[in-house]
């Protein structure tokens, strides 16, 4: 091969790999590469309980731990409060409450969170799913007051959930099920969907006094004053135990107010209502 020919192909490749490279940066081929939904991150709240029994609760080393013990003394005072707020009179005022919660645990997950307190003790280190239980949970219950401050009139809904009750309302539930059903959607999520509108015209009847959200909030402004004690403590073999005692109470405590107070679990069972997909949707 003579060097003329040698430099017409070099010419030659040097002209597709070029081609190429701006074909790459055309706003033709961006527009060629499929959209990618913002990821929603879910990791603050985890719908399922992480407990842990004594039958399955073992270290990496195979070793089985006895569950923490839980007091009931500190039970007790965590559920009691002495005064009623009577400043949580509306919707703007239980936001302000609820959201002033919402900062302070914040702030303590900022340093790690308890599950950190658990991580940075030796001895503590096999116990530290109780600390990533707290966190998480605690974010449930925060999450849930503000929900019901926003729902105290009726059941908060979002732009998605907005047009879905207008369906509702102009379709009726089997006609709407019928036409998502045909567009390809899973009939599951569509009867979820309906049941999501169902309980946001349901809910238009609701009135829930803003002095019972009130108590809620102050019960669980008991529980975070305990969680960012925890979190500030500086945990050694003396200490060891009365720390695991308290955790693991406040922990108990989180979990059964998940349940027991009727606000918060309304809020939890219309948050389940709401699919992660379509509050992907909505960003």
């Amino acid at each position: 091969m003579t060097m003329s020919n040698m430099r017409n192909l070099q010419i030659i490749f040097c002209a597709s790999v070029a081609g190429v490279l701006l074909m790459s940066c055309s706003p033709e081929a961006a527009q060629d590469e499929p959209m990618q939904m913002p990821f929603k991150e879910n990791t603050w709240v985890r719908k399922e309980t992480l407990t842990k029994s004594s039958d399955n609760m073992f270290t990496s080393t195979g070793e089985q731990l006895a569950p923490l013990p839980i007091d009931a003394k500190l039970t007790k005072k965590l559920n009691t409060i002495s005064t009623s707020n009577p400043s949580i009179n509306s919707e703007e005022n239980c936001l302000s409450e609820a959201n002033a919660l919402d900062k302070r645990r914040m702030a303590v997950q900022k340093r790690g969170g308890a599950w950190h307190v658990f991580e940075r003790v030796t001895e503590a280190k096999k116990y530290s799913n109780y600390g990533m239980q707290i966190d998480s949970q605690l974010n449930r219950l925060v999450f849930s007051l503000k929900h019901i401050c926003r729902g105290a009139k009726g059941m908060p809904l979002n732009g998605w959930g907005r047009t879905k009750v207008e369906e509702l309302q102009k379709y009726g539930k089997e006609k709407m099920r019928e036409i998502y059903i045909e567009l390809g959607n899973p009939p599951a999520d569509v009867d979820l969907w309906i049941a999501y509108a169902e309980r946001g015209i349901e809910s238009r009847k609701r009135n829930i006094p803003f002095s019972e959200i009130g108590e809620s909030i102050l019960r669980t402004e008991n529980l975070v004053n305990l969680y960012e004690n925890l979190s500030l403590r500086k945990v050694d073999g003396a200490s060891l135990n009365p720390f695991y005692s308290d955790a693991s109470t406040l922990l108990s405590v989180i979990n059964d107010r998940l349940k027991s107070d009727p606000r918060v679990a309304l809020a939890i069972e219309e948050d389940n209502l709401l699919p992660i997909t379509d509050i992907e949707s909505e960003m």
